[in-house]
Formats: C-alpha cells, sequence, structure tokens
C-alpha cells in the first residue's frame, strides 16, 4: 500500500473510532494493539531509537501473529516440546512481573544511594596507578622471574614468554590504569607500596604468583554522583530483588531431588 493510503486509512479509522481503540494491525481478523507496539518499544530503548523503529515493531509482531496463526491451525502447541516452552515462557514472564513489582512497591532511598555512592568513592582511593604484571603458577617460577629482572631481563619479554595471564601477556604484561579497589586485597595492596619501575613479588593471590611493576601513578577524581547515581540505583536495586527472592525461599517448602 502506498504511503499516501495508509495517511488516508488512518485519517478514516480516526473519525471511525477513537484513536486509542484502533489496531496498528490486523491478521485474518486478529487485531493488533498499539498498546503491544508501546510495550516492545518501552521494553527496548535501543530500538526505540532507531529509524522506523514502530515500523519494525508492527511488522514483526505481524510476522508473529502469522506464525502463530500458522501453529495454532497444525496443532503445533499440543506437543510436549511446545508445552513445555509455553510453561518455561510462562514462569519467567511471572517472575519479571514479581521482581519489577517489587522493585516499584520498594524503592530506593536517596540516603542509600548516596551511601553507596560514598563507598565507592573511598573503595577507589586518591590514586590510580599504571601497573605490568608476570603471573605465574609457582613461587619458584616467581623467583625465577625476580632473579631475571635483576639480570637485566626485559619486563615485556619474560611477560610474553611466561606469563600465564595470556591477555596482558600479548602485551608485555601491561594492565593499563587500575585502582586498587578493582583488585584482591594483596594486589592492592603490593601496588599501593611499590615503589616506581622496580618489580616487587612474588605476591600470591588466588590465581598464583604475581611480579608486579608500578610504571606510574596519578591523582584520581572520581565521577559526580550525578553520573553514578543511575548505575548505583540500578546496583542497590538489584540487590534488594536478589534479598526478595531469598526471603521467598527462605519462606517456601522447597524439595529438589538429586
Amino acid at each position: 500500500m502506498k504511503l499516501r493510503a495508509v495517511i488516508l486509512a488512518a485519517t478514516v479509522s480516526a473519525f471511525a473510532v477513537p484513536a486509542f481503540a484502533a489496531p496498528v494491525a490486523t491478521v485474518n481478523g486478529t487485531a493488533i494493539d498499539n498498546s503491544q507496539v508501546q510495550a516492545i518499544m518501552s521494553m527496548s530503548p535501543a530500538l526505540a531509537k532507531e529509524p522506523n523503529a514502530r515500523e519494525q515493531v508492527v511488522q514483526n509482531l505481524v510476522n508473529m501473529e502469522v506464525l502463530s496463526q500458522y501453529a495454532i491451525h497444525h496443532k503445533l502447541g499440543q506437543s510436549s516440546d511446545v508445552k513445555q516452552r509455553l510453561a518455561i515462557a510462562k514462569r519467567q514472564i511471572l517472575a519479571d512481573a514479581a521482581v519489577d513489582q517489587y522493585v516499584k512497591d520498594h524503592p530506593i532511598p536517596e540516603a542509600n544511594i548516596q551511601s553507596a555512592y560514598h563507598k565507592f568513592v573511598q573503595a577507589m582511593g586518591k590514586k590510580e596507578f599504571e601497573v605490568r604484571h608476570i603471573l605465574v603458577k609457582t613461587k619458584a617460577e616467581a623467583d625465577k622471574v625476580v632473579a631475571e629482572l635483576k639480570a637485566g631481563q626485559k619486563f615485556s619479554t619474560l611477560a610474553e614468554k611466561d606469563s600465564i595471564d595470556k591477555a596482558s601477556a600479548a602485551h608485555g604484561g601491561e594492565l593499563g590504569w587500575i585502582v586498587p579497589g578493582m583488585v584482591v586485597p594483596p594486589f592492592a595492596q603490593a601496588i599501593e607500596t611499590a615503589p616506581i619501575d622496580k618489580p616487587v613479588g612474588p605476591v600470591q593471590t588466588q590465581f598464583g604468583y604475581h611480579v608486579i611493576e608500578v610504571q606510574a601513578t596519578r591523582a584520581l577524581t572520581p565521577p559526580p554522583l550525578s553520573t553514578m547515581k543511575t548505575r548505583i540505583k540500578a546496583q542497590l536495586q538489584q540487590q534488594e530483588a536478589a534479598k526478595f527472592v531469598s526471603d521467598l525461599r527462605s519462606q517456601a517448602k522447597i524439595n529438589i531431588t538429586k
């Protein structure tokens, strides 16, 4: 149908029935309501920003309806596989609805957001460190790396050759700029006390033994609360939702068969 015809049809419909009642499409007489389009758009903010997003959603809903009608006509919903998938989908939708309602009914207090932000700032510290490291499995291997560095071997060469952290090894052991709060405590303590350009170690963590070199430091300015607020709020909501699920589980009679 031409664009002009579409516009004329929409105009006639607007006079025939209230605009909010008009379906966006019909498929063999089954209406696809505008509320379904709006629901998908609201669930996909990125999609909503795309050109012709509404048209894409309508076309997808039409495709879904065509396929659904085919499935019903051919009695595909009677198969055990489809029944299981429908049951799982229903359970997931209801679970999501429960969490959404709980989050809506329990808004995060502003004071909690402020408190979480201050904890974040404290964890960041006042400096960040440009760090490289060599990670090996045993202390003996780490001691050997230290001895080779003292003998004049290049840090980057040993990292590429010996480090089991292959991601950083490919870049001469470089980890880039990090803050102590990003890493496990033994590693954080090492970089906070290490002299510049002098390898320290071995430093043991759950990952193995590290030989660490701090290449530079610089003052760290934390991002303002205004830029962190949305992320912090989302994290607190996730924590509250997890607690909600945990509380429900503690009140339920659960028997998991092994």
